[in-house]
């Protein structure tokens, strides 16, 4: 027995799931966000969008794996097309931020489903639960008629680049963003696709 199972995230999974996505991006929400919603915490701010129906925030765009045995959330990953990043309202984001990640918005493979976040948690990895609920996007992106799944990796991760290439995804491209004091990552961000 695998011990979990896929299922559509629900708004209940709000918090945990919104955990997860900070853990996935490796402090890139942090770096847009951080101080600009007083002192609301970031998982709060982003549980709250997780929570509604629209956006491509929403846990509609998220596949969960639960745990059978307590129905605890282990992983999850969210992905939406590509072309939605293009309308994507970052007024709110201040320009110095903006400019620093500039490279990675820049470098996108437009026609393809993009894997916003996949993460598990660290008493989950090393299972194949990553690659099952990418699997299953993969699966959701095909039925929609994309040609490729894409995704960003920092550079510097090691770990998660070697998954990424256990399961079928190349580099397309790097972004050249320099390290910066509250973005700790060196050599940028590697765009990786997979054709379906």
């Amino acid at each position: 027995a695998l011990g979990y199972r896929l299922r559509p995230a629900a708004p209940d999974d709000a918090s945990a799931l919104a955990a997860l996505i900070l853990l996935a991006g490796g402090g890139v929400y942090e770096f847009q966000l951080d101080g600009l919603f007083g002192d609301a915490a970031l998982v709060d701010v982003l549980a709250s969008g997780i929570c509604g129906v629209a956006g491509n925030f929403s846990h509609r765009h998220m596949i969960v794996a639960e745990e059978e045995a307590t129905g605890g959330v282990v992983g999850m990953t969210h992905g939406y097309p590509a072309e939605w990043m293009r309308a994507l309202d970052r007024s709110f984001i201040p320009p110095d931020r903006l400019a620093h990640l500039a490279p990675f918005e820049a470098l996108q493979d437009w026609d393809s489903y993009f894997v916003s976040a996949l993460a598990v948690i660290p008493a989950w990895r090393r299972r194949g639960l990553g690659a099952a609920v990418l699997a299953a996007l993969a699966q959701k992106a095909r039925a929609g008629g994309f040609p490729r799944l894409s995704l960003h990796v920092w550079a510097d991760n090691a770990a998660a680049l070697a998954f990424y290439a256990t399961v079928g995804f190349v580099e397309a491209g790097r972004a050249d963003m320099p390290p910066h004091p509250r973005l700790p990552h060196a050599g940028g961000s590697v765009l990786l696709v997979q054709a379906l």
